[in-house]
């Protein structure tokens, strides 16, 4: 036996020294997996970044060498309602235009989108409108260039056009358009080498294809997938699940052009996004499987030591059970010693002057304060020993005030000023009435005890709703009525604030008090489903609030 006594803490000791590297080992393996995801993510998003960033110059570019061309003196004309002179618009705007390769088409029109001059050829053969008029619209409109959606042209080619206001005097008196093709943001896109099986897109305002890299050809001008488009509805950047217009599965990286409304997007297929995770989980499997080997053989001889433990602890627990007992026998019989010394006195005062009316009165008094000391004294024996049956009732403080402001006036004596404030709308509660009577009796002899010159006993009730944030000392989340019993007393030092509620716990003399009556009030508390919270300082006095649950509906 001594033999296998020595070797079974080694054996746990070994066991506890190896279980820690074996999770330490599955869990860097996974960080390392997860980390080569965040590393696509974060590739992802810097991809969108700097596309952005290109996208939004090339717009930016071609909107300043079209405000050029808008600010020719071959436009003021319009100001003056004189018109332009076509002809010699026409040969600036086709040098403009072959300067520029990506416009297809200069577009001169009026405010109401009547095309005037086409250059270098006319846009569909016949004068008209111009296409996509609520581009036109906004540019007219704030007086600013604006950007139009992707659409086929006469020719069957998709292009979107660019529009400056011409303004003469801080007002627009005409348009100028610039018809795009996008392959120059196609070009763009291919510029960024793209990992295998990504796809990249420019989506222009109206949720239009401009430009795309990887996945299907020929996609450009059709609807983005619903999944880009509520992504840039939701925020201006970030990272979504999606599914590509093949209907593959992806993760994607994305970000809007604030000024203009387009946005890029990058997308990785979620089946390479996930690898490393799977791999993870592998591992994690793995090393699951090992530690729960080790748990069980550890969890195994660690109960055979602690059967071992558990006599010698049952043995402890005894002693100080009987220990206990004592320490209340003793307290709880000097205190019923009291009240029937009260009783007897009171009983021989009645015998030897009946005749005194008013000193009977003061006497029976005196007799039915010591009778209900020791009812509540019963009260906390039998809380103390988990034998009372709380009957939660939904009730109205305000029904019970009257009598309960009396009960706490002639709990605490005249020395004591008591006010119970209760607000007209406070809500119902669900507790046992009498046993709050009994917890706020108890609180109100304390609080007399501590005031031994006199002071001020205040309880007041009010509605809480309490969010159960973190650093709440009520630890509840609901909505409670709680019950501030403030009294001006000597307050309760530091080193005894955590223990008031511990039974038999107490800082009167010997033959004073059991230690019972905090110990209710908290048993009280906890079996209604609320708690209580103390807040002292030593010279200041002491608040103890009750907190009881809210009764749906009054009795």
């Amino acid at each position: 036996m001594p033999t296998k006594s020595y070797y079974r803490p080694l054996v746990l000791l070994v066991l506890a020294a190896l279980l820690p590297l074996v999770v330490l080992s599955a869990v860097l393996g996974g960080a390392w997996l997860r980390e080569q995801q965040r590393a696509m993510e974060a590739n992802a998003v810097a991809l969108a970044d700097r596309l952005s960033a290109l996208v939004d110059r090339e717009l930016s570019a071609q909107m300043d060498a079209l405000k050029a061309v808008a600010a020719s003196p071959l436009l003021d004309g319009l100001a003056a309602g004189q018109g332009v002179d076509a002809a010699a618009f026409f040969e600036y705007a086709e040098r403009v235009q072959g300067a520029v390769p990506l416009w297809t088409t200069v577009v001169l029109s009026d405010r109401e989108g009547n095309r005037l001059v086409d250059a270098p050829f006319l846009v569909g053969g016949s004068r008209g409108k111009v296409l996509d008029l609520d581009s036109h619209r906004r540019a007219v409109q704030t007086g600013k260039p604006a950007v139009g959606t992707i659409l086929r042209g006469p020719r069957g080619f998709h292009a979107f056009p660019i529009r400056v206001p011409v303004m003469r005097n801080g007002a627009p008196v005409g348009v100028l358009s610039a018809v795009v093709m996008p392959e120059g943001f196609q070009s763009l896109l291919f510029g960024n080498s793209l990992p295998p099986g990504w796809i990249a897109a420019i989506i222009d305002a109206e949720g239009r294809l401009v430009a795309r890299a990887g996945g299907a050809p020929g996609l450009v001008g059709q609807q983005a997938s619903e999944s880009a488009l509520r992504a840039r509805r939701a925020a201006g950047s970030g990272v979504y699940d999606g599914m590509s217009l093949e209907g593959k599965p992806t993760v994607v990286a994305f970000r809007t052009l604030p000024d203009h409304g387009w946005s890029v997007h990058f997308a990785i297929p979620r089946d390479a996004y996930l690898a490393p995770v799977v791999s993870a989980l592998w591992l994690a499997g793995v090393g699951a499987l090992a530690s729960l080997t080790m748990v069980g053989a550890f969890l195994w001889l660690l109960l055979r030591e602690l059967r071992l433990r558990r006599r010698e602890e049952a043995a402890r627990e005894e002693s100080l059970r009987l220990e206990a007992l004592g320490r209340m026998t003793g307290g709880v019989a000097h205190d019923f010693a009291n009240l029937l010394t009260v009783m007897m006195s009171s009983i021989a005062v009645i015998r030897s002057r009946p005749d005194d009316p008013a000193r009977v009165t003061r006497v029976l008094a005196e007799t039915e304060a010591a009778v209900t000391r020791g009812q509540a004294l019963m009260r906390q024996m039998a809380a103390f020993g988990r034998r009372s049956v709380y009957e939660p009732v939904p009730f109205l403080l305000q029904d019970r005030k009257a009598p309960l402001e009396a009960l706490l006036a002639r709990s605490t004596g005249s020395a004591v000023d008591t006010a119970l404030i209760v607000p007209d709308d406070l809500w119902p509660i669900l507790a046992d009435p009498d046993a709050m009577e009994v917890a706020l009796l108890n609180l109100a002899v304390n609080a007399r005890d501590a005031m031994p010159d006199g002071g001020t006993l205040t309880v007041m009730a009010e509605n809480r709703n309490l969010p159960g944030r973190r650093g709440d000392d009520t630890g509840l989340t609901g909505d409670f009525v709680a019950l501030a019993v403030r009294d001006t007393g000597t307050g309760i030092p530091p080193e005894h604030l955590r223990r008031i509620f511990e039974p038999f716990f107490t800082t009167k003399p010997e033959g004073k008090g059991t230690g019972l009556g905090l110990s209710q009030v908290f048993g009280f508390a906890r079996q209604s489903g609320g708690t209580v919270t103390v807040t002292s300082a030593v010279g200041a006095g002491t608040t103890v609030t009750l907190y009881l649950p809210r009764a749906s509906e009054p009795s």
